[in-house]
């Protein structure tokens, strides 16, 4: 929900070009849409049921739609998602049109800017003038949703048949969703990463060298790869949301290793900046290959050297700086990583403008309002 992106300060694919395209002049009238919520769910917590909303959102006026059904999670049914979004397309055209003062919205008249593959797939409403599908994830192979993976599969199908402007974060996740897939990889706030921090407190007294993993911390870690790394480091350090409690449970059993929940974007640039390595240490799955790792753009945009597992999407970024490894590599790796000196400030500036969202999503709003 936009709730969330408000919460993770902003920081993902889907939320840069919310704010992009709320900051772009060619945007008429910018309908923000939650996914669909359970409307029993919500009145049992006493939430409001409003459909549609007027708020602010990147210093713009903008409407949010708020789609409501009985059950909050995807059916499994072909048949019963293709009604479902059907009829959030219609929800989502009845908000557009209020934010028009119309009765009914024009055909043909506004891009749906999505990042659902069931809502690029099965949203067929007459506004609807062409469709933009950012892929951040490979939902067709993702370990917590494989009851649907057939389903999603078929949305790829249809969202390439609709002949939709296809974008993904990564050059194997392009090719696994169209051969007219265009990447667009992840980035970072340059206003956040940009300047130097002093060390967070907690962080400052942590013994070194310090490696550090960002991001959510579950069941996608190497077990061995994070163990080898706490044996050759003064202190190893998790921050993110904790998403599997015996992952957690693990990580605290380990001396050296510092477990911590989720903080704000500058907290975790300053973290990050406190560090002498950074690490993806992800096990081979089929998901994992298609990600664009956003930890890896921020660990190079804090300046640190980076070690990790041979996946796709990291070659190409910064072959000096990155160190991919096999695992029975993992140790050398690690050491010649550590013995790297920080890099000069011209090059992370550099780097940063490179990889900001700025620069990131300016191809996706273009193919929507262009």
């Amino acid at each position: 929900m936009y709730d969330d992106s408000v919460k993770r300060e902003f920081c993902w694919p889907s939320d840069q070009t919310l704010l992009a395209l709320a900051a772009d002049e060619r945007v008429g009238h910018l309908v923000v849409a939650d996914p669909f919520r359970s409307y029993v769910l919500s009145a049992a917590r006493r939430r409001p049921l409003n459909l549609v909303e007027d708020f602010t959102v990147g210093g713009r006026a903008a409407t949010r739609a708020r789609p409501y059904r009985l059950r909050k999670v995807d059916s499994t049914d072909l048949g019963t998602v293709e009604r479902a979004y059907q009829r959030y397309g219609v929800l989502l055209g009845q908000a557009l049109a209020r934010a028009r003062g119309e009765q009914e919205p024009r055909p043909e008249s506004a891009t749906l800017v999505t990042f659902h593959p069931f809502a690029a797939a099965f949203c067929d409403a007459p506004w609807i003038s062409k469709i933009v599908y950012l892929g951040e994830d490979d939902w067709a192979t993702g370990e917590g949703v494989r009851q649907w993976w057939d389903l999603y599969k078929e949305a790829y199908r249809r969202i390439d048949e609709r002949k939709a402007t296809i974008f993904a974060v990564s050059a194997e996740l392009a090719g696994r969703l169209s051969p007219r897939a265009m990447v667009a990889a992840n980035g970072v706030i340059a206003d956040v990463w940009r300047p130097r921090y002093p060390a967070p407190p907690r962080i400052d007294e942590l013994k070194r060298p310090r490696a550090t993993y960002t991001g959510s911390i579950g069941d996608r870690l190497d077990k061995d790869l994070v163990e080898l790394t706490a044996s050759k480091v003064g202190s190893l350090i998790f921050m993110g949301p904790h998403r599997d409690s015996e992952t957690i449970e693990w990580l605290r059993s380990i001396d050296n290793v510092h477990v911590f929940g989720p903080v704000g974007q500058r907290e975790l640039a300053a973290t990050v900046q406190a560090c002498d390595v950074g690490l993806i240490p992800h096990r081979d799955q089929a998901g994992i290959r298609a990600m664009s790792p956003l930890k890896l753009y921020e660990y190079l945009s804090a300046g640190l050297p980076v070690v990790s597992v041979d996946l796709p999407p990291i070659h190409g970024v910064d072959d000096e700086r990155v160190q991919i490894c096999r695992r029975e590599d993992w140790a050398a790796g690690l050491s010649r990583a550590l013995s790297m000196e920080r890099v000069d400030e011209e090059r992370r500036q550099r780097f940063i403008d490179e990889v900001s969202w700025q620069q990131r999503m300016r191809p996706v709003v273009d193919a929507a309002v262009g």
